[in-house]
């Protein structure tokens, strides 16, 4: 899936690209705008803009010399085109769900990398770091269960492959002690899902 815009896995054209820009607002905007906003060529923005107000999704208004659009919230198929918009949202919460539920459970888990950052394409990781108290055994069959039934579903939530980095509280500290390049990047884009907030999570290792 490409999170800068879900819409172009179901239609890989300019298409996509006009409906997020104007999905993005209730204003109605010009042609130019609209152009601008999707990253497309006026021309091109000028022509998907007159399908769609053909097929009613997109509505057009007079305003003096020019013509504004904005999209059409009553269409039938406006609620769909914005569902696909909302979609990295809605695969979180279904994430989250899932893991509330596991035994034993996450002490964390935290979305980081390019998912996190809103900038993956199709062929981008989907990373999550799964925090575990020292006591539980990752090689333990529930714990090992629960990760690889998470992976299964998330890849085909998203078409992402999903990289899974376990790690227990201990071995967290360790390399916020250490300063390893994943406690950095962390600190970076890090998105705590479930559990304490990153303050505390990197905070101190294992020195006071």
């Amino acid at each position: 899936m490409d999170l800068s815009n879900p819409l172009r896995t179901i239609a890989p054209t300019v298409d996509a690209d006009v409906l997020r820009a104007l999905a993005l607002t209730h204003r109605p905007l010009s042609g130019a705008v609209v152009a601008r906003v999707a990253g497309r060529s006026y021309a091109r923005t000028r022509s998907c803009l007159h399908r769609l107000v053909e097929h009613g999704l997109v509505s057009a208004e007079d305003a003096g010399s020019a013509v504004q659009y904005r999209l059409n919230r009553a269409h039938v198929l406006a609620g769909p085109v914005l569902a696909a918009l909302n979609e990295p949202g809605a695969v979180e919460e279904w994430l989250v769900e899932q893991v509330q539920g596991w035994s034993p459970p996450p002490a964390a888990v935290v979305l980081f990398g390019s998912w996190a950052r809103g900038e993956a394409g199709p062929a981008s990781d989907l990373d999550l770091l799964l925090l575990r108290e020292d006591a539980v055994d990752p090689d333990e069959g529930a714990w090992g269960e629960q990760v690889h039934h998470l992976g299964e579903g998330l890849e085909a939530l998203t078409g992402n492959p999903v990289q899974f980095l376990q790690v227990s509280r201990s071995q967290l500290a360790e390399a916020v002690d250490q300063g390893q390049a994943l406690i950095a990047s962390l600190r970076v884009d890090g998105r705590v899902l479930l559990g304490p907030g990153l303050r505390e999570l990197l905070g101190t290792g294992t020195r006071a």
